[in-house]
């Protein structure tokens, strides 16, 4: 974490106090009431105290006595009884002594102050600084601006005056605006010296981020052998800083894991990170077959660049050096079950009506040895929403354009552009509703002409081949949109906090037709556009939505959002040869009555008598100090089913539970469960978790934090993540 600053710098402040006294004040003063205001070149300082003495002789010595307060600008002193040398400069504060130097405070049973020399003595003095660091001793040395020798002291960032853990350090140095080191120190768990001696202790308090090691972890694996992580934090400057973590496995190799992070200016940033690690220590017959051997790694960048408030630059990158890597080393399912590493580079500009996108996409497919990827170098979308047509009133058009180079190792490759425009009419009839008959057409372009297809030599997939030959297909479309919408509000009247609620009742036909010539021998690059072909069809779909409006109390705006939405639809093949006309029935549904429960759905419905052929759906709910998930995703067609639910509650003050489990429902098998507990209190916090994994590894986790000093801890058969 990053270390917090403590400035703790009186002498200053406290030798201007003091000279104003001795220059300014009277030879004697009787008891005063009101507070002494004394207007010196660095400001007012202002005296309270009970009775304030001026005593003559060789001494020449001032005495304020009872309630001292001494104040100047942010600072403030406190005390019983201050005494003061005019000569020698010997300040003597004492009885509950307490000194604020903006947020710092100071408190000691005694101070002995040298003004002239800067240097002196805090006995029985503790040092506080927010928002939580505390340091104490028996004996506080001042030997320079906010640096002290301390012997017998205790470092502590719990509350009270027995701590919950504290270093105790038989002597050490602190420099209240760095850091604090010494020798002979010991871990103590309250009264319980858990860690007896140390012979050496360091930690960073200041407030600003600070370069220094972290706390180290340790661990072992079942697979990777017994492990240590040594992470060091480089506080490059207040824009940039970066963690680099030196790892070791004791059954593969030594490691690096590293991450950058930026702020470049307020429209620009990001972060870059990797792992590397060479297996050097691995056993061959344990090693999976990657093209690198014994390195292996994992990059990935991501940077956000808003070039004007229209114009934006995006990179969000993902290498790996193998299809395994992020499988082994990956901490979260969702890393280890990654189907794809990809690398977008998006650069896009926006108009009222228009948007122009340029991206490249280049990806690794994880799943598979095979060359199956088809990459994306570049895209460039035109795009205009429905808009009116200039000095045509009534006329609406819309564009979607496109050009594409495709790049792949099997399969053909090459350019692809391709227009579509389309202008709309709409027509409300009798305000029931409104039809809206459209024309458009489509000119796709392919430098490419699939001449057959073959059996690749990698995998004996089925790929198509191509020769080069320069072709346009061209195609006109028509049809007709027709749409209504009913509504009605109900007044709640503060029922269950609602003002109203409204039923929305949305219905909706699209008639497509579709004809084109040029339509065979296409290269298949993408579905959505390579495969149109003649189409003759109606969709149909009918949207039931009901949005809430709360009660608004004083001074407050009521808050809507939409309740329930259900929406049916389906798609009526016209064309005379189609063997099963009538598509499968789609439903999506949202609900979310409350801020405590949601649901969200969606599911295909075969009417020839498959059934089901799709379906997910997810649920979330919280009470108090319990939340849940569950959600389940099935798929007919590729044979995937999976069920995931999630539990966290706060069973007591101090403690919190939470369980994930993922269950692959088609192969009868926990792809991974996940149990924990955290133990929390004001300092110092546990946290134990176990994760049983299917045909890999199992780990169990413990870590300890320590507020303000990072965490520590072991992982027993963890992996690095």
């Amino acid at each position: 974490m990053p270390p917090i600053p403590l400035r703790l710098s009186f002498g200053s402040t406290l030798l201007a106090l003091a000279l104003s006294l001795v220059l300014a004040v009277p030879a004697t003063l009787s008891a005063q009431q009101a507070p002494l205001t004394l207007r010196e070149e660095g400001g007012e300082v202002n005296i309270l105290a009970d009775s304030i003495q001026q005593v003559g002789g060789t001494t020449n010595l001032l005495i304020a006595i009872g309630g001292v307060e001494i104040t100047r600008g942010a600072t403030r002193l406190l005390a019983d009884r201050v005494e003061l040398n005019r000569d020698t400069g010997e300040a003597v504060a004492q009885g509950k002594v307490v000194f604020y130097d903006g947020e710092d405070r100071l408190v000691g049973e005694r101070i002995d102050y040298n003004l002239k020399t800067g240097t002196g003595v805090v006995y029985n003095g503790s040092a506080f600084s927010a928002p939580y660091y505390s340091i104490s001793g028996e004996r506080m040395d001042r030997i320079g601006d906010g640096v002290y020798q301390i012997r017998q002291g205790v470092f502590t960032t719990c509350e009270g005056d027995e701590p919950d853990w504290s270093f105790k350090v038989g002597s050490a140095t602190a420099d209240l605006n760095d850091l604090i080191y010494g020798r002979d120190a010991s871990f103590w768990v309250g009264k319980v010296p858990l860690i007896p001696w140390v012979p050496y202790f360091a930690a960073a308090i200041r407030r600003e981020r600070q370069s220094g090691f972290l706390f180290p972890q340790a661990g072992v694996s079942s697979k990777k052998g017994l492990f240590a992580k040594v992470p060091y934090f480089w506080a490059i400057s207040d824009s940039q800083d970066a963690t680099v973590t030196l790892e070791t496995f004791t059954k593969r190799g030594v490691g690096v894991d590293g991450e950058y992070r930026y702020t470049l200016s307020e429209q620009q940033r990001g972060a870059a990170s990797g792992f590397f690690i060479r297996e050097s220590w691995r056993d061959t017959r344990d090693r999976p077959d990657t093209p690198n051997g014994e390195d292996r790694g994992i990059f990935s960048l991501r940077h956000d660049w808003q070039i004007t408030p229209r114009t934006a630059f995006k990179v969000d990158a993902h290498v790996t050096s193998d299809d395994f890597v992020l499988r082994e080393y990956g901490g979260r399912l969702r890393e280890r079950t990654q189907q794809r590493a990809e690398t977008n580079v998006f650069l896009s500009h926006r108009w009222d009506a228009w948007s122009l996108v340029g991206n490249i996409l280049w990806y690794q497919d994880l799943t598979t040895p095979r060359p199956v990827e088809l990459q994306r170098v570049p895209e460039i979308r035109l795009q205009g929403t429905r808009q009116p047509v200039p000095g045509v009133p009534g006329l609406l058009y819309e564009v979607e354009s496109s050009y594409t180079q495709f790049v792949r190792v099997v399969g053909p490759d090459g350019s692809r552009l391709d227009l579509h425009p389309r202008v709309f009419l709409p027509v409300p009839v009798a305000g029931i509703f409104t039809l809206t008959p459209f024309l458009g057409g489509r000119a796709t372009y392919y430098d490419q002409r699939v001449v057959g297809e073959r059996n690749a030599r990698v995998g004996g997939m089925v790929v198509q081949e191509s020769v080069s030959d320069d072709r346009i297909r061209r195609q006109a479309e028509g049809g007709i949109e027709a749409e209504s919408r009913v509504s009605r509000v109900f007044d709640m009247g503060g029922a269950g906090g609602l003002a109203a609620v409204q039923h929305l009742i949305e219905p909706r036909a699209t008639w497509l037709e579709i004809r084109g010539e040029s339509q065979k021998a296409m290269p298949q690059y993408d579905p959505n556009i390579d495969k149109i072909g003649k189409v003759s069809q109606v969709t149909y779909s009918v949207t039931n939505r009901i949005n809430a409006k709360t009660v608004a109390g004083p001074n407050q705006e009521a808050v809507r959002w939409e309740m329930a939405r259900l929406v049916l639809s389906q798609t009526y093949n016209l064309l005379p040869d189609a063997d099963q006309p009538v598509k499968d029935l789609k439903a999506d549904v949202l609900l979310k009555p409350n801020e405590h429960f949601g649901l969200r759905g969606d599911a295909a419905w075969n009417v020839y008598g498959l059934g089901l052929r799709r379906a997910g759906v997810g649920v979330t709910g919280s009470y108090r100090d319990v939340s849940a998930g569950a959600g389940t995703r099935f798929d007919e067609i590729t044979g995937y089913h999976t069920v995931d639910g999630d539990v966290a509650a706060k069973l007591t003050r101090h403690l919190d539970a939470r369980a994930v489990t993922s269950w692959d429902a088609s192969k009868g098998v926990f792809v991974e469960n996940r149990f924990g507990l955290d133990i929390h209190w004001q300092c110092w916090a546990i946290r134990l978790e176990y994760i049983a994994r299917h045909r890999n590894e199992d780990e169990v986790r413990f870590s300890v934090n320590l507020l303000g000093l990072g965490q520590v801890g072991t992982r027993t058969g963890a992996g690095i993540r």
